[in-house]
Parts: C-alpha cells; sequence; structure tokens
C-alpha cells in the first residue's frame, strides 16, 4: 500500500521525465544570527532524513535558473545570488541504500531506480542577512530549518562533505567578495563583527588584534554609542564604509587573523 496519492506519483513521474538523467543541484545557504554559522535544511515527506536543498534540471532549464527554482520551492528563499563552489561526481556517488527505504512506502519501482543512479551534482552557495529568517517548505517536504554549521556531519548522503566544502569556499572569498555586507546588519558592534569571522574561519580570533586591524583598514564608520541600558560603558556602533570596504576586496590588504 502506497503512501503516495495517485496524482502525486503521476506529477513527480512527470518532473523526473522531463529532468536530466543523472544530474542533480544541491544549495548551501548560510545565514549568521549574531552567534554561530547556519545551513538551511530540509527533510523530505515520509522519511527521516535531513539535507540541504538539491534537486534535479530539467532539459529545457539553464542550470543557474535550476538552482534558483529548485531553492525557491523548497525554503521560498528568492532574489539570492548563488555561486558555483564546485561539482562533486565521484563513480561511487549513489545513494541506492538511503533512497530504497522509500520502497516500503509504495514509492514505485521505476522512480526509485531513476533516483538511486550515480549522480553528479553542482553545489552552489549563497548567503542571508540575519533579517532573513522566514523559511517555508513545498509539498514534498515536512519541514525546513536553519542549524548550526557544526551541526552538519549528521546530514544524510554526502551532504557534510558539500557543506564543509561551501564553508571552505566561503572562508577563502571572505576578503575577496562583500561578505560582510551580506551577514551583517547595517549597524554593528565590533565585537559583532569578529564573532562573524570567528563562525566562518572556525577558531578564536585575538579580540585586540582584530580590533585594531579592523580601525585601521578604515573600512567601518563610527556613527555613536548605543543608546541600551546596560551595567557598562555602552558599546560603540559602526557601520560599513562601503567604499572602502569594496576598495579593500580589490587590493592586496591581507587583515591576518
Amino acid at each position: 500500500m502506497t503512501q503516495f496519492t495517485t496524482e502525486t506519483l503521476e506529477f513527480i513521474r512527470e518532473e523526473l521525465n522531463s529532468c536530466i538523467p543523472q544530474l542533480s543541484i544541491n544549495c548551501v545557504i548560510f545565514r549568521f544570527d549574531g552567534e554561530a554559522l547556519q545551513v538551511a535544511v530540509v527533510q523530505q515527506v515520509h522519511a527521516d532524513m535531513w539535507t540541504i536543498p538539491g534537486g534535479f534540471v530539467r532539459q529545457t532549464e539553464d542550470i543557474d535558473l535550476a538552482a534558483k527554482r529548485i531553492l525557491f520551492e523548497q525554503t521560498q528563499l528568492d532574489n539570492l545570488l548563488l555561486s558555483q563552489f564546485g561539482t562533486f561526481g565521484a563513480a561511487q556517488r549513489e545513494f541506492a541504500q538511503e533512497i530504497s527505504r522509500f520502497s516500503t512506502l509504495g514509492f514505485p519501482e521505476e522512480l526509485i531506480k531513476w533516483i538511486s543512479q550515480r549522480f553528479v551534482t553542482i553545489g552552489y552557495y549563497s548567503i542571508v542577512g540575519q533579517e532573513q529568517i522566514g523559511l517555508e517548505t513545498g509539498p514534498f517536504f515536512k519541514e525546513v530549518k536553519w542549524i548550526n554549521v557544526l551541526e552538519s556531519d549528521h546530514l544524510a548522503m554526502d551532504h557534510p562533505q558539500l557543506v564543509s566544502e561551501a564553508l571552505l569556499t566561503l572562508r577563502s572569498e571572505l576578503q575577496s567578495r562583500p561578505l560582510i555586507t551580506n551577514f551583517m546588519p547595517e549597524i554593528f558592534t565590533i565585537p559583532e563583527l569578529q564573532k562573524l569571522f570567528e563562525a566562518i574561519l572556525g577558531r578564536p580570533v585575538d579580540r585586540g588584534n582584530f580590533r585594531q586591524r579592523i580601525l585601521k583598514s578604515k573600512i567601518l564608520i563610527k556613527i555613536g554609542q548605543s543608546k541600551e541600558k546596560t551595567g557598562s560603558r555602552p558599546p560603540i556602533l559602526y557601520k560599513l564604509n562601503e567604499k572602502k570596504y569594496l576598495d579593500s576586496l580589490t587590493q592586496d590588504v591581507k587583515l591576518g587573523f
């Protein structure tokens, strides 16, 4: 007995028939919540597997547009700048064992065979700001949420590797792409900015060295002290000097953290 309606199975069958066999796309979406680096993950209907968003490319579809479509269908995140971070095509890259559990749910054998093949996947990554926290998923997924990037080793299939590779790309581009603009709110403190760097780098950064080098770089504009009442001296608030920040990305400026 199947747990899928006839209409659902027919829709899936038609969708797979319209897609390129053995080619998939996966999207690693990062977010910094002020304390930790996070990634968006989804859980399929009738399955206990958590994965990063992913899907297949239609025969008539550009791969970049496919990535945006797949991401929107599974998370409702839209208008993100998606960048490729790698192609994963090991000869043994197939997950028949994980997918075989769908047979117990009445999923047709021919569909299981289609998705159990060896797949080459193209990895994309992007960033959402702290204010963009709402996630909603589509009809074939029962939940979507943010998890700490350190918890991504519990994801199914080879998705821990995909997250790790995307994170390596993020680290390598920390001083060559305007990542701060994407991660941080418009106004922030230097300790808050330091937490972002530490979350991306995956290690502590000396507080005094960080403050000295960030201020020396001239990429911040001081806008005053916080008006929040605290038991200590109110923190100083800054915003990015966008011109100097963008200029620093095109020059051989190494902050040395």
